[in-house]
């Protein structure tokens, strides 16, 4: 579904491509899912935080495949668990703590390797030798193909034809990298990040996609201080687009790249010419960890 904010931007409502699983989660985790099955994994192992729309999707996806699932959850779980924990453990979601430190060891040892480390292996040893891992995020070659298929079939249709830019969320890049290799050269693609990581975001993809030009892919920063930073300005401009465009935005994805294209506007990045398509990446669930007055970040 499209939705025109003018006639200069366009909005891809990916986020309701499913009811549950929607956005770009729905494409990362289909190749996973399809290869868990095919090698005959009965669970599947990932990782995210106490608000991960990952964890969602796939708790949800591995119920309906009447396939196991286990999260690690990155730091503590609370006494009462957040929302989207809760829904994951309703799912049928075995969910498992992890310290930070350990966390982002085994992250990195995932990025290189590409399978289980020793480290995660002796964390959670019953079921690690025989579970499919998915990184966190679900973000990997696999998932980046699955995107560029979706998107090179939504960017087909006869009213993309002159969009000049694509704008949309980043956090580990799959998507964006999905996007770049999906749009035609000529097409800027503009990921806007909700991690506050530098360049690391644009080395990754370059990791991901060794053979590709990436000339026409430029990272901003979009963070505002961190992953799941928010503050009044933002929440303001969300609640007045809300009421303008009936278009739902969360404060850590969606949110923050509509607030960084009003901002690109003030500017005049862009030309009169030019057309601006935003992806809409879905991920609404992660919304509820903002209901409370005062909010100010995720507890990440």
């Amino acid at each position: 579904m499209t939705f025109l904010l003018s006639d200069q931007i366009q909005v891809c409502r990916s986020d309701l491509n499913h009811p549950t699983v929607s956005g770009n989660k729905l494409y990362k985790l289909q190749p996973h899912i399809k290869a868990a099955i095919e090698q005959g994994c009965k669970t599947i192992v990932s990782f995210g935080g106490a608000y991960s729309n990952h964890l969602h999707a796939l708790a949800w996806a591995c119920k309906q495949q009447k396939l196991n699932s286990v999260g690690i959850v990155r730091g503590e779980l609370h006494a009462t668990l957040t929302p989207t924990l809760n829904d994951c453990q309703n799912w049928g979601m075995t969910l498992q703590a992890m310290q930070r430190k350990a966390y982002r060891e085994i992250q990195e040892q995932l990025a290189v390797s590409g399978s289980a480390p020793e480290q995660l292996k002796k964390h959670i040893p019953s079921i690690c030798d025989a579970a499919y891992v998915i990184t966190e995020g679900g973000s990997d070659p696999r998932s980046i193909e699955s995107l560029r298929c979706a998107y090179k079939a939504i960017l087909e249709q006869p009213q993309y034809s002159g969009i000049t830019h694509i704008m949309c969320a980043t956090g580990t890049g799959a998507t964006v990298a999905g996007l770049r290799l999906a749009a035609p050269a000529h097409v800027q693609v503009i990921g806007v990040q909700a991690v506050a990581e530098g360049q690391a975001t644009l080395a990754r993809i370059q990791h991901w996609l060794p053979n590709e030009s990436l000339a026409n892919l430029t990272i901003m920063a979009g963070h505002l201080g961190g992953f799941a930073k928010i503050n009044g300005p933002l929440l303001e401009f969300i609640k007045q687009f809300e009421q303008d465009h009936n278009i739902p935005l969360d404060p850590v994805y969606n949110g923050k790249v509509m607030f960084k294209l009003s901002q690109l506007m003030q500017e005049r990045f862009f030309t009169a010419r030019d057309r601006v398509l935003v992806i809409h990446t879905g991920g609404l669930q992660g919304k509820r960890g903002f209901d409370k007055p005062n909010a100010i970040s995720h507890p990440q």
